[in-house]
């Protein structure tokens, strides 16, 4: 029998959360969602480009089903009113539940009461699920850069994509 769902709930990230916040990075990794090697097991989820304020963390009453990284954007001295997604991944097991809406309404309102007027993200041209889910929530195609990384033998675009706030 099919248990009703349940929505999960949306916190900040602790360092206690980085074992499972590594698990489901590696278990969400391949070619069509990221430019990057796979890193080696071990890896810290957290490092000086990611901290755990700048996580959000889906979980249901017994474990993490997905997170979503928001930051200021890099370039600060010009660009305080924006906030950028820079990592998003949810539980295979999890996927198709709509945890992935619930993230990234969850980070629209924490970009905006970071004080931020649009959030911005990057998205494999390859992803085109995530992309559905972008343009889904108010996400627009703002740019893309053609065959930007070569991936496994083949071209891929570099799709940038923001939103505005409010």
């Amino acid at each position: 029998m099919n248990r009703p769902y349940i929505a999960p709930a949306i916190r900040p990230a602790t360092h206690a959360d980085e074992h499972a916040l590594a698990v489901i990075d590696r278990a969400t990794w391949s070619t069509t969602v990221s430019p990057a090697a796979l890193w080696p097991v071990g890896t810290p989820f957290f490092d000086e480009h990611t901290q755990p304020e700048n996580v959000l963390v889906a979980h249901d009453d017994t474990h993490i089903v997905g997170y979503l990284k928001l930051r200021p954007y890099p370039h600060p001295a010009c660009s305080d009113h924006i906030q950028e997604i820079h990592g998003f991944a949810v539980s295979p097991s999890q996927q198709g539940r709509g945890i992935g809406s619930f993230l990234i309404r969850a980070a629209q309102k924490e970009a905006i009461r970071r004080q931020a007027r649009r959030v911005r993200l990057r998205v494999l041209g390859t992803n085109l699920r995530a992309q559905r889910l972008y343009l889904a929530h108010r996400f627009q195609v703002e740019g893309r850069l053609r065959e930007q990384f070569l991936i496994a033998g083949q071209y891929v675009d570099d799709v940038l994509m923001g939103t505005l706030l409010g």
